[in-house]
């Protein structure tokens, strides 16, 4: 082999180094990142979307079901009412 080939091949093992150390390299950063994005979401009390969807759906169908027992309530107050002033005659 002459010298090129050998320098050649030197450059080969020293990219494919250096893109193997890099590639560890952001994986590090991107860890980091992660915890410290996690740290500031627990800190600041914030919820995931799923847990947030599901309380979505648990008041919706709370304030369905207060309006119908609003409506069944007036109901039975007219009732009573009437009840009451048939009950006065």
């Amino acid at each position: 082999m002459s010298n090129k080939e050998f320098i050649k091949e030197d450059i080969i093992k020293l990219i494919g180094g250096a893109t193997s150390t890099l590639g560890i390299f952001k994986e590090e950063i991107e860890e980091k990142i992660k915890d410290r994005v996690e740290k500031l979401i627990y800190k600041l009390e914030l919820i995931n979307k799923k847990d947030f969807l599901t309380v979505k759906k648990m008041v919706e169908k709370s304030r369905l079901e207060n309006e119908e027992l609003r409506k069944k309530v007036n109901l039975l107050e007219k009732k009573l009412s009437l009840l009451t002033k048939n009950n006065k005659k």
